[in-house]
């Protein structure tokens, strides 16, 4: 850790916003509310054209893709949640050697083993 210089305001933003983009403000929105109503627009969609051949491409669409497309939105979920504790990991790290600091403040360099 000697080398990091991590802000947890500043990536506290960035993750927030990702996760609005991913899964909106309460979970239901962005890309995890596409994703739920994805199915039925593309059979909405299958519907109104009244094509067999048109209808028959959607249906093989939606197999090729549905499960990517949730793949997708679970490693963003995945991927903002392994950041955020990572940062707390860290923020707890820094909090643990602070207080490790404060405990020593008293004790000489022989009882701290230095």
């Amino acid at each position: 850790m000697s080398g990091w210089d991590l802000n947890p305001g500043e990536i506290n933003v960035v993750l927030q916003s990702v996760g609005n983009h991913v899964g909106g403000e309460d979970g239901k929105g962005g890309l995890v509310g596409l994703l739920d109503t994805f199915g039925t627009h593309v059979e909405e969609a299958g519907t109104k054209c009244d094509s067999v051949p048109i209808g028959t491409a959607l249906g093989e669409f939606m197999e090729e893709y549905t499960d990517r497309l949730k793949g997708m939105v679970d490693k963003s979920i995945s991927a903002i949640t392994g950041c955020s504790d990572a940062t707390m990991a860290y923020v707890n790290g820094n909090l643990e050697m602070a207080a490790k600091a404060q405990r020593g403040i008293n004790e000489t360099p022989e009882e701290l083993g230095l």
